[in-house]
């Protein structure tokens, strides 16, 4: 796809990106949701710092997984997330 392009495709699709065969790097962003107490394809908590978390809408903090599903699921060491950026 050229530079700037977009694509959308249903769940139902099986895809793969194929050989870079330019000389730059490729970069692409993928939004992807899952039922909020399933764990996700990716842990985005793991891989986004706690200042960047920090900094963020409380929204954006549920969708990276700063968030539970009671009465257990999502607690850290029996504890919510959030309390992970208090520190």
């Amino acid at each position: 796809m050229p530079p700037g392009s977009c694509v959308f495709f249903l769940r139902t699709l099986w895809h793969g990106g194929g050989a870079n065969r330019s000389a730059r790097s490729r970069l692409a962003v993928t939004a992807q949701y899952c039922e909020p107490w399933l764990r996700p394809q990716e842990a985005f908590s793991l891989a986004t710092d706690r200042d960047t978390a920090r900094g963020v809408s409380a929204d954006i903090r549920r969708m990276l997984g700063y968030s539970i599903h009671p009465p257990f699921l999502g607690m850290v060491d029996g504890m919510h997330p959030e309390r992970l950026l208090a520190t």
